[in-house]
């Protein structure tokens, strides 16, 4: 007898129905496990990322430590050949062996002089050039002003430094010339107060100090010499010029 389309439904339903109910009893726990898997696996990544920029700081440090370290050492050669350098320069201003015999010998005067010597004799020169110019100058103010005062009196003007200049450089024949002296002498005579009692100290200092120079001395004609020396004569005539 056909069966009707009723019947094959039913049929199907019961079959589906039995595939189900066979299905084992632990399919649930899988799909659970799967899960969590999944799921330690998503932490898992996330604490890789989480702790990765630590390690990227840390890797940071230990490049950053290096880079220091390279350049420190960098810098130790740089100032180790610096210490070269200054040792080799040193090393060439020392006289040579044969530099140092001749200077032993007895017959050589001549003294090894190093750049640095050098350089400071030319320091003292310049100095001493500039002193002489200065020296110069300054004679030839005191001239201008001692002649100033002899033949024009009425544009002559008194000046305090130019005076005392004059009184200091009165016995040097090198600041005040054999020519300009008698002027000076004229013009230191009529000295007063306490530019006189200046003047005066300096005369007689000088010619104490040509005194004992004299007492020093064995030989007449030394002490002849410095008697007769422009300085004790000049200091002695000043002297004379108060009385």
């Amino acid at each position: 007898m056909a069966r009707t389309e009723l019947e094959i439904k039913k049929q199907k339903r019961k079959a589906k129905k039995r595939k189900h109910d066979t299905q084992p009893a632990g399919s649930d726990d899988e799909v659970a496990n799967k899960s969590l898997i999944v799921e330690e696996q998503v932490a898992a990544e996330a604490q890789a990322k989480e702790h990765l920029p630590r390690k990227t700081k840390a890797s940071k440090r230990k490049i950053q430590a290096e880079q220091g370290a390279i350049k420190e050492k960098r810098s130790k050669q740089t100032d180790d050949i610096k210490e070269d350098a200054a040792t080799d320069d040193e090393v060439d201003d020392m006289p040579t062996a044969e530099q140092l015999e001749q200077a032993n010998k007895p017959e050589n005067s001549n003294a090894i002089v190093t750049v640095r010597q050098k350089k400071k004799q030319k320091h003292l020169q310049r100095l001493e050039t500039q002193k002489d110019q200065s020296a110069d100058k300054e004679a030839k103010r005191n001239e201008e002003y001692l002649r100033k005062w002899r033949d024009s009196r009425q544009d002559w003007k008194f000046e305090k430094l130019r005076q005392i200049s004059i009184q200091q450089t009165a016995f040097d024949e090198k600041k005040v010339s054999a020519d300009i002296w008698p002027i000076a002498l004229e013009y230191l005579a009529g000295s007063k107060g306490a530019a006189k009692a200046m003047i005066s100290k300096l005369a007689e200092d000088a010619i104490q100090e040509m005194d004992k120079q004299c007492e020093q001395l064995e030989e007449e004609a030394e002490r002849q010499a410095i008697v007769e020396s422009t300085r004790y004569q000049r200091a002695r005539n000043l002297l004379q010029s108060f009385d």
